[in-house]
């Protein structure tokens, strides 16, 4: 340790390591809400399966919606559109001037 209470490899500016009862205290938070979860989801099938089937439809929808937009980026990452550059690179390549 040095004069300021720290580890001799802790530099100011940095975070310090993640310590092992933090690793573990997430994992067993991790491990307890998927358990949830899941109880959650046996005790909706099993005793409302006809109220899971009425919004099934409107998951469905909400579904494609949120993995559309979580797949592009929102619309506003680099996702190669249209006239994207990659086709004249590969134009330039073959010898063939455009």
């Amino acid at each position: 340790m040095n004069h300021d209470g720290h580890p001799a490899t802790y530099e100011p500016g940095t975070r310090p390591p993640i310590q092992p009862v933090q690793a573990d205290r997430a994992l067993y938070l991790r491990v307890g809400l998927t358990v949830l979860i899941i109880i959650t989801v046996i005790y909706l099938l099993t005793s409302h399966w006809l109220h899971v089937l009425d919004a099934l439809p409107y998951v469905l929808v909400v579904g494609m919606l949120v993995m559309h937009l979580g797949g592009h980026g929102g619309h506003g990452g680099s996702h190669g559109g249209h006239g994207s550059s990659h086709d004249e690179t590969a134009g330039q390549r073959l010898g063939n001037d455009t």
